[in-house]
């Protein structure tokens, strides 16, 4: 299997982890800069991550940050716990609580 359907599936482990970026939701709404760049980020990043030797999340996992960030939906899905055996598909459809 190729690496990146394994690692959207969840089979690459331990050696692979995704990359958070975490954006102050109030800051994203007072000040277009910081949400263009998010918005420029999750609409660019599948392409870019690429030249720099990383590996795209999936078009879908994209597409649930660019929602839930217009959504405004905020916090952590992980409640300060690892949760090893999701694919990050199933993390990002996780309600996220305050944290």
């Amino acid at each position: 299997m190729p690496l990146p359907q394994a690692m959207d599936k969840n089979l690459y482990q331990p050696l692979s982890r995704p990359l958070f970026v975490y954006v102050n939701y109030h800051c994203a709404q007072v000040k277009p800069e910081v949400k263009e760049f998010v918005e420029f980020y999750l609409a660019k990043a599948a392409k870019l991550v690429n030249q720099v030797g990383y590996i795209p999340l999936s078009e879908e996992a994209y597409h649930l940050d660019f929602v839930q960030f217009n959504q405004g939906e905020v916090g952590t899905v992980f409640n300060g716990q690892a949760q090893l055996n999701l694919t990050l598909t199933e993390v990002l459809r996780k309600r996220a609580t305050l944290f």
